[in-house]
């Protein structure tokens, strides 16, 4: 399915929620370590629980709580989230628009702060949720 949102790393330590609020289907989730489970909310910081996962405790691990992730299972392609006025930081982008970086390298394999292949997510999307 074409338009799957990925969200990238410039969501890591910001998680604005503003997505969580356009999308129809409540399929952005936030980790909770404390009660190891992905959940997602009806309006972001409502408590209101709409869904809950299990997270492959291998993928999660790897941004744990910093991040916001979208369940590509879940995702409708709707385009919500990834207008240009709903993110502020721009971490959000569809599947076929993922920045690749200036290189062929994994994500922050060398350097931190430059040539990011985002298409990590991708990956990542997918894995977080493989109950």
């Amino acid at each position: 399915m074409s338009g799957l949102a990925i969200i990238t790393e410039a969501c890591i330590d910001v998680k604005d929620r503003a997505c969580v609020d356009v999308c129809p289907v409540q399929c952005i989730y936030e980790f909770d370590p404390e009660k190891n489970v992905l959940f997602s909310e009806d309006e972001a910081g409502s408590g209101a629980i709409e869904n809950t996962h299990a997270p492959n405790p291998d993928a999660v691990v790897i941004f744990g709580d910093t991040l916001l992730y979208v369940n590509l299972e879940e995702c409708t392609s709707c385009t919500a989230c990834y207008q240009p006025d709903v993110c502020p930081v721009g971490a959000i982008y569809s599947e076929e628009q993922v920045p690749d970086g200036v290189t062929a390298t994994s994500y922050n394999s060398e350097d931190p702060n430059k040539g990011h292949d985002h298409t990590f997510f991708i990956q990542l999307s997918r894995d977080v949720f493989a109950d």
